[in-house]
């Protein structure tokens, strides 16, 4: 996109591990869509706050931090502020009443619409909000821009169908669903062949992974290694796996 050139993004990550590989996808989004990262110290053109509901003052976090963001936008033409992740996914419009200084939100099952918020909201000029209640594509498949040479998050599952009274993950990630175990050996083969060592497989719960392929009468056996095994084999494989089950 023309209008995207020589425009800055940076993205802040709050909470779980989750939080930080839909990150390394929200950067990649940007970067496929022609933007760049700003050099450390130097004010972006797009800020992205990728959100946490669970962890404690989430709420005041994020909005202390629109606070912060509010002059540095009155100062910087053209800036945007998206807000993306769990707590956007819980508030929705209201972030927008609360800081009408916001230009995007959009929630966990949607982060691949990213790009095209933030260009609608410069199109119209006005405030684009998009809750799905549903995801639309598992992060993982999307682009990435990944922290780590060596090391690589990969999504086996979203959502949980435990019902724990104490817990929001189901209502912020929805219920549980399975990626198919050979887009999840294809993704880290693919890692591998970049170098990565090590590989952590992601989930709401990712104990429970499988469930949708035995309900279809499937057992999901090549995604069966338990947390912390060694490599496959002694090669084309990463030196190490685990498991990792965030609170969102």
């Amino acid at each position: 996109m023309t209008s995207t050139q020589n425009r800055t993004y940076r993205v802040r990550t709050y909470g779980c591990q989750m939080n930080v590989h839909d990150s390394e996808r929200l950067s990649g989004l940007l970067e496929d869509a022609g933007y760049t990262a700003a050099p450390e110290g130097a004010e972006a053109d797009v800020v992205v706050l990728n959100t946490c509901a669970v962890r404690e003052n989430a709420d005041n976090k994020l909005y202390g931090n629109l606070g912060h963001l509010r002059p540095v936008k009155d100062g910087h033409p053209g800036m945007q502020i998206a807000v993306g992740g769990c707590l956007a996914q819980k508030d929705r419009a209201s972030i927008v009443t609360r800081a009408p200084w916001v230009d995007v939100v959009f929630g966990t099952h949607n982060v691949g619409s990213l790009p095209a918020l933030l260009e609608r909201a410069r199109h119209n000029d006005e405030a684009q909000v998009e809750i799905k209640e549903a995801l639309e594509v598992f992060p993982s498949s999307l682009p990435a821009k990944r922290d780590s040479a060596y090391a690589g998050w990969v999504s086996i599952s979203v959502g949980c169908n435990n019902t724990c009274t104490f817990c929001i993950v189901p209502a912020l990630r929805g219920k549980e669903r399975d990626r198919r175990p050979g887009d999840v050996l294809a993704e880290v083969q693919a890692l591998v062949d970049q170098g990565v060592l090590e590989v952590t497989l992601l989930g709401q719960n990712v104990n429970a992974y499988g469930v949708e392929f035995r309900e279809r009468g499937r057992s999901p056996t090549c995604c069966a290694r338990p947390a912390g095994s060694r490599a496959w084999s002694a090669s084309g494989s990463p030196a190490r796996t685990r498991g990792s089950s965030p609170t969102t």
